[in-house]
């Protein structure tokens, strides 16, 4: 334990960016800084003397004093409650989660105990969000699964509707189905109402003033947040009130030619608005059922089954591109601001701000694109494309980029000489590795991770080695499971998500190929991939050297940014402003040529893939180029992972980049295309 701190110190911490506390031995404040007095809204002379626990929820007072007790027996420095979730309260009452770690102080034989405290709200929200977005997947995985085991058309519109109540959290549901003679609806499945209820409403047609009718009646979507506020609801407000419900949301299934079949309405006890989020989903839900009484109309039950899965899958492949660009784009921004805002800041407490917020912005990316990458491979939206590729090219890639992270981890990356070829795709093989050379520099701690490969007759065995903390036999089943991690508890704070192992089991299943695993604790693993021996010799493919450039460049290099999300617009212009460059901006591609058109000196073009009306950016890239007259250079950004995206033809001027791209990469990347 060290000293009580000078006043030097205090000052010191006085100034530290998160919250201090001391305490005595008998739990009384003895120093607060500036930031724990901000955080809980106390003066600093309010909360001298006073006892800890005032600090705390009162639910939790009487655990924490034995908690005290405990840890002035074994004092160290430790986080806080490891495992437990903790909440902090404010003067107003007001509670919040938080972060503490704990320090011993020796304070001439009297022991005090220095607590920082962090206020962690605003990455549990990320943290929900991104959970949100994985049960939804989940969801609909699942609910795909049930309905093809279902037996019978009741059985399988019992699954969905169990499924969207659950969805919205609501307190009822029903579905109806429409008579195709009178035009009525009629409750088919229903959850929780009574007799009265069904009697009330045991047929519904377009005249009726309820959700279910005006839905009917409009054909499309009906929310009613409060019945007793809804005007035309009065004819079934008492219904509602026996009933024990408030608000009601209506969506119409629809048929062949888009004919409304049925109608699928969830209750709530209180008033309420189902999230955009929920109806999304909801909608294709409604999807699913009106497949499901397209194949009862049929009398097709095998093949309409298949044909339900796959447009579950496709419907979910439609929604994870959306989730995908509208996630990262807002990424995208925060990462080039915070790349901007790094580059002019001087202050050393903004500098730490700021590079705390690039870690939580990178950890945010990683985990969206891992939850992508499973979604994407499990709707069949990843194709193989095998063709035959040499090993070391792939090799030489993976070496440049890993080792940087090897060499700041202390850690050497052997790349073995490789003159074999295989026959596979490179672009999923190359993801495969990717993610298990990253795990194998993530657990070693010392020593050297290693590429190689072995000739085998008609096979290829790639391998992965490493001097890390190895698994045990018992770990070795669960180590493909999302979000296990080796030696990791469940509440621990984690590096990493424990997703990469779950995709490279996705992709090594999808390419029909072999991956074996030898690992003893504390000596290291191996990781070994056997792919398909290319049948011919393949050659390195030939490099187009680009146009020389000018000896000279007058004044600064000209950015041309082409962007119609005006967030990300803004926050590319500023950064790359910030690093000298002089920019002009344009939302479409028609602005673009005007650009040009008025003036044609433009080094680079930095564009989106995804602009409005449908245009591409590629399609910018070649009208640009037609109107230059030259091979202008360009950096395509894009936040679509698909395979469309790698299908792209290979152009020595262009540089293709996912989003959200970290801002120092982006820089970098510009000024080698500029030099090259």
């Amino acid at each position: 334990m060290q000293s009580l701190p000078t006043q030097l110190a205090r000052s010191a911490l006085d100034a530290a960016p998160d919250a201090m506390i001391i305490i005595d031995d008998s739990g009384a404040i003895r120093f607060t800084n500036r930031q724990a007095s901000a955080l809980f809204g106390y003066s600093h002379g309010e909360l001298i003397g006073q006892p800890v626990e005032c600090l705390l929820p009162e639910r939790f007072r009487n655990r924490h004093l034995s908690m005290r007790e405990a840890y002035a027996r074994n004092a160290r420095l430790r986080p806080m409650g490891a495992g437990l979730s903790l909440f902090g309260r404010r003067r107003d009452r007001t509670e919040f989660p938080v972060e503490i770690s704990l320090s011993p102080i020796d304070d001439e034989g009297r022991m005090l105990v220095a607590a920082a405290i962090r206020d962690v709200t605003e990455r549990k929200r990320v943290e929900a969000e991104l959970s949100a977005q994985l049960e939804d997947m989940r969801r609909l995985r699942d609910m795909s699964a049930r309905l093809v085991e279902a037996a019978d058309l009741p059985k399988m519109l019992e699954e969905v509707l169990d499924a969207t109540i659950a969805l919205l959290r609501a307190d009822f549901g029903n579905i109806q189905l429409c008579d195709p003679a009178t035009g009525i609806l009629r409750i088919v499945a229903q959850r929780g109402f009574s007799p009265a209820f069904l009697e009330h409403f045991a047929s519904v047609d377009i005249n009726e003033p309820s959700a279910c009718g005006r839905a009917l009646r409009a054909g499309e979507r009906v929310i009613i947040e409060d019945v007793e506020e809804e005007p035309s609801y009065l004819p079934h407000r008492d219904i509602a009130a026996r009933t024990g419900y408030r608000a009601v949301q209506s969506t119409p299934i629809r048929g062949r030619q888009g004919i409304v079949t049925g109608m699928l309405s969830t209750h709530f006890r209180n008033p309420h608005r189902p999230s955009d989020r929920e109806l999304q989903l909801i909608d294709i839900y409604m999807r699913l059922v009106a497949e499901l009484i397209t194949r009862a109309q049929d009398e097709e039950v095998v093949r309409s089954a298949r044909d339900l899965a796959n447009r579950a899958n496709q419907a979910k492949s439609r929604f994870l591109a959306t989730a995908s660009h509208d996630l990262r784009q807002p990424l995208q921004t925060l990462s080039l601001l915070n790349g901007t805002l790094r580059r002019i800041s001087t202050q050393p407490m903004e500098k730490e701000a700021l590079a705390q917020q690039e870690q939580a912005i990178s950890s945010m990316s990683r985990l969206l694109n891992a939850l992508l990458d499973i979604s994407k491979l499990e709707s069949g939206a990843v194709k193989p494309d095998p063709t035959d590729f040499t090993v070391s090219a792939l090799f030489e890639e993976l070496r440049q980029e890993f080792a940087g992270l090897a060499s700041n981890k202390g850690l050497t990356l052997k790349v073995m000489v490789c003159e074999d070829s295989v026959h596979s795709d490179p672009s999923l093989v190359g993801q495969i590795l990717r993610n298990l050379v990253a795990n194998a520099i993530k657990y070693t701690r010392a020593g050297w991770v290693a590429l190689r490969c072995l000739h085998e007759p008609a096979y290829v065995r790639i391998e992965v080695r490493d001097t890390g903390i190895g698994i045990s036999a018992e770990q070795l089943r669960y180590i493909y499971d999302e979000f296990y991690q080796v030696g990791v508890p469940a509440n621990a704070t984690r590096e990493g998500y424990g997703l990469g192992l779950s995709i490279v089991q996705r992709l090594v299943n999808l390419l029909e190929v072999k991956l074996d695993v030898d690992s003893e604790v504390g000596k290291g693993s191996i990781f070994a991939l056997t792919l398909p021996a290319s049948q011919g010799v393949v050659r390195p493919a030939a490099r187009i050297e680009p146009e020389p450039k000018a000896d000279e460049r007058q004044g600064r290099d000209r950015v041309l940014l082409v962007e119609d999300d005006s967030a990300v617009l803004s926050a590319t212009r500023m950064l790359l402003k910030s690093d000298g460059y002089e920019v002009v901006a344009a939302a479409t591609m028609t602005e673009a040529l005007d650009q040009v058109r008025e003036d044609a000196r433009i080094d680079l073009l930095v564009t989106d893939y995804h602009l409005g009306d449908g245009v591409t950016g590629t399609q910018v890239i070649a009208s640009l180029r037609a109107e230059l007259g030259r091979p202008l250079k360009a950096v395509l950004m894009t936040g679509d992972t698909s395979s469309a995206i790698k299908e792209l033809p290979r152009d020595p001027f262009v540089r293709v980049v996912s989003k959200p791209v970290n801002a120092d990469e982006l820089l970098a990347m510009l000024r080698a295309l500029m030099d090259s």
